[in-house]
């Protein structure tokens, strides 16, 4: 297994456990110790949206490890969960256990629709159990709480039609005309396959991209700093759908 550099790593990936863990869910199978402090997976949250379910599922393998230099490593044993603040308001958070046992995969499924807006740096504190003495004896160590790296962000609802979230939903490219980086939306109400392709005029396709997408609101991010200025049509198509739109590249 990994050393851990710093016990603050292991915060972020345990990030979404709460007093109340009980959460329906299942580790990853896939999720694959690489010897990073604290393995998570996947490595980055989607973003969220007011007013919009909002559903994922944190794997997490707990690290067995931790130093704090100039002291030698310290076999951790577990880990508990004290508190976790500056959760974006209607997110719920739980785990499919209460305590995170060194060198095992656990689950975390965040649920709820978020009602802010913003971008929301974690503040957490947890308390590693050590091993410590001869025999040795399970020990807690000490309180630790940082803001960590996790970041959620929450944006605001752009122009979906709240009565059709069974229904898969293309929003208008924001903002348009840009002069670099623009963002073409989508809403999906199931774990789908969506691309999205950039065209000129002539209907020559310019750029394309396809990713795996769970239920939700979400974002392609299109960097056409290189484009000319002028307007070109965007494609953005599901398993059994397609939406286009004008996309207008503006003069620097």
């Amino acid at each position: 297994m990994r050393r851990l550099i710093r016990l603050f790593t292991i915060v972020s990936v345990v990030l979404f456990a709460g007093n109340n863990l009980h959460g329906q869910c299942e580790p990853d199978e896939d999720c694959i110790d690489i010897d990073e402090p604290g393995q998570m997976c996947p490595s980055k949250l989607d973003d969220a949206t007011v007013n919009v379910e909002y559903s994922q599922v944190i794997t997490i393998i707990t690290p067995d490890v931790y130093e704090i230099p100039p002291a030698p490593p310290i076999n951790v044993a577990f880990v508990t969960i004290d508190s976790v603040n500056n959760i974006p308001d209607g997110l719920t958070y739980e785990a499919n256990a209460d305590t995170l046992y060194a060198g095992e995969a656990y689950c975390i499924l965040i649920t709820g629709e978020p009602e802010k807006a913003g971008t929301y740096a974690l503040s957490i504190t947890v308390t590693p159990y050590i091993y410590f003495g001869n025999p040795p004896a399970i020990i807690p160590s000490f309180p630790v709480t940082d803001d960590t790296s996790v970041i959620v962000t929450v944006y605001e609802a752009a122009g979906l039609d709240p009565n059709r979230f069974h229904e898969f939903q293309v929003l208008p490219n924001i903002p348009n005309p840009f002069s670099d980086v623009t963002r073409i939306g989508f809403y999906t109400p199931f774990d789908d396959q969506v691309t999205l392709g950039i065209y000129n005029i002539l209907g020559e396709l310019l750029h394309e991209e396809s990713l795996g997408f769970s239920p939700g609101e979400h974002y392609f991010e299109y960097d056409g700093h290189a484009l000319l200025p002028g307007t070109y049509v965007y494609r953005v198509t599901n398993h059994n759908q397609f939406f286009t739109g004008k996309i207008v590249k503006a003069r620097r």
